[in-house]
């Protein structure tokens, strides 16, 4: 009875993990208690520092960065040519960043507005070393149960988004091929977890994003699975076939 009983207990076991998985969200998902980060209003500073461009500037130069949403970016930022992380402010003069077939963003209106608050400034990364994915990596001072980013970047190349636990365990990863200025505004790219989100982490080869949206709010427990029900009908199946 024990061998037949035991792929019944397993296959509980199974829905008891799924019933707790996670799947990627869009903004529409978010509680209503949620915080935004625009990356508007930042200029250089004792911990930003200028670059080349000067629509461009390099938050977190000398140590991790907090932007007025509490979020916290990683540093020091190794700068623009070295896969940092840059603050692009499309609404005033400088540099323009050429995502090739999927457009350039130039312009103030090329840069989306999330949740209707006007933006003309996106964070971004590339990898201008040819050695591996930009990076961007951001911290919250307390987990999160929901995180997300409208985002867009170089044609042909894809964008990831992983987010991890207190414990900087590895929660869940998300890859998506980068979207284009044009569809931009509507290109969220997010993922809940009731295990809390403390850390996430973007990759990618050229890409922005703005709206950086998180919420603190616990989610719902799902619904457990009847799992002494499940046990009951393994038994019987069991019993049953150990008659036979």
């Amino acid at each position: 009875m024990r061998n037949c009983l035991a792929p019944f207990l397993a296959a509980a076991c199974a829905l008891t993990a799924s019933a707790a998985a996670a799947a990627p969200i869009t903004a529409a998902d978010f509680s209503g208690a949620q915080l935004v980060e625009n990356f508007e209003g930042v200029g250089v500073g004792p911990n930003v520092a200028a670059s080349a461009f000067a629509n461009i500037v390099l938050p977190g130069s000398v140590s991790a960065y907090s932007f007025v949403s509490g979020v916290s970016l990683l540093g020091p930022n190794p700068g623009l040519f070295a896969n940092g992380a840059f603050l692009h402010n499309a609404g005033a003069a400088g540099a323009v960043n050429n995502w090739g077939a999927n457009g350039s963003v130039g312009n103030a209106a090329q840069v989306p507005d999330p949740w209707g608050l006007p933006s003309s400034t996106y964070l971004g990364a590339f990898d201008s070393l040819g050695a591996g994915s930009a990076v961007l990596d951001l911290s919250f001072a307390t987990d999160m149960y929901q995180v997300g980013a409208w985002v867009a970047g170089m044609a042909g190349t894809t964008i990831t988004l992983e987010v991890y636990s207190a414990t900087n365990a590895l929660l869940e990863s998300i890859t998506i091929g980068a979207p284009s200025v044009a569809a931009w505004g509507t290109s969220f790219l997010g993922i809940e977890r009731a295990e809390g989100i403390r850390r996430i982490v973007f990759r990618g080869s050229d890409f922005g994003l703005d709206g950086l949206t998180f919420d603190p709010t616990p989610l719902a427990p799902l619904p457990e699975p009847r799992i002494g029900a499940l046990i009951m009908i393994a038994l019987a199946i069991a019993f049953w076939r150990g008659r036979d």
